[in-house]
């Protein structure tokens, strides 16, 4: 019988949000999606549709492969191969969660298609291995705004409604830099605390989204993402009618303008001062978005497939 196929949708993330370092996200309404056919011969074709493609790998090494081999190992299965298509609007490497919403995509094909019944708990262990951010793992499984506001492995995750009118215009440097591992590295000397304490003062300021303007926490961004881009300093000070916040997109280089009216001033103001360091930008809008890969991909398909080896019975009959 020929296998039928699994389409899985992941929502863009922003984590570090607006300086919480690695304790807060915010999900978006840019969609990750995959189409997995299952193959019985052990290869791998993926093909890929949306933005910086070329920086795609289309082999095992692509993480979508990579975390849907990982949930079958788990259960001691053996990846026999499959077919990708990714349909995605969510632009790659610069800081709105692709890899996380390539990994969580991978799992719960994996899930979906061979009924794994992993527990959610399981899951988060799996995506884990391939992607450290914890608030861009919940943000995108849960949706909404994720404040994670405790150490692991005891976490206490907070997920609040975000009102429709907040709008992230997202400015991107088209600038060849390693603002991720600048960041990263940054990162880690930063004291947790800090970041609980932002964290926990912007889910208070989405659940009262009338005193967002007024008590907006104080700028607070990693100096080493400051001198990734020339001009990024002078975009994060930036402060023009309809800007809430302005700050580093996860692991940038993309710069965030939360805003509840028109971001179009604040935007302009930015991309000048880019344009001043001789750095072209490009623009994205996006809106928040309350529903996370949990809701979005909650019916498991009443579908039969080829039954999949056990990958320790292979190695017994090798022997």
């Amino acid at each position: 019988m020929k296998p039928r196929s699994v389409l899985i949708k992941v929502p863009a993330t922003v984590g570090n949000f607006a300086g919480a370092m690695n304790c807060a996200a915010l999900t978006l309404d840019a969609m990750f999606n995959v189409k997995v056919t299952p193959r019985s011969d052990g290869g791998v074709g993926l093909r890929y549709f949306g933005e910086n493609g070329d920086r795609i790998p289309r082999d095992r090494s692509n993480l979508v492969v990579r975390a849907m081999e990982a949930a079958l190992h788990q259960k001691g299965l053996e990846f026999t191969g499959a077919d990708f298509e990714v349909y995605s609007s969510v632009p790659v490497g610069v800081g709105l969660g692709s890899s996380t919403a390539a990994v969580l995509a991978g799992l719960i094909a994996a899930d979906r298609l061979y009924s794994l019944e992993l527990e959610e708990k399981t899951l988060f262990e799996l995506a884990r291995i391939y992607e450290s951010r914890v608030d861009n793992l919940h943000a995108a499984w849960h949706g909404g705004f994720v404040a994670c506001t405790g150490e692991l492995p005891v976490q206490i995750v907070r997920r609040t409604f975000v009102p429709g009118d907040f709008v992230l215009a997202v400015v991107t440097p088209e600038a060849v830099v390693d603002a991720a591992t600048d960041v990263a590295r940054n990162s880690e000397a930063l004291d947790p605390s800090a970041g609980f304490d932002r964290a926990r003062a912007l889910a208070d300021i989405f659940s009262r989204p009338g005193r967002s303007a007024a008590v907006w926490p104080a700028p607070a961004q990693p100096v080493a993402a400051l001198r990734t881009v020339p001009g990024l300093k002078k975009a994060l000070s930036v402060s023009a009618e309809g800007a809430v916040g302005i700050f580093v997109c996860g692991s940038g280089p993309a710069v965030g303008i939360l805003s509840q009216q028109s971001p179009d001033e604040a935007v302009h103001a930015v991309q000048q001062c880019f344009l001043e360091n001789g750095v072209n930008s490009t623009l994205g809008l996006f809106r928040p978005a309350n529903v996370g890969a949990s809701d979005l991909n909650a019916v498991r398909p009443q579908i039969a497939f080829p039954v999949l080896r056990l990958a320790e019975s292979r190695a017994s009959q090798a022997v």
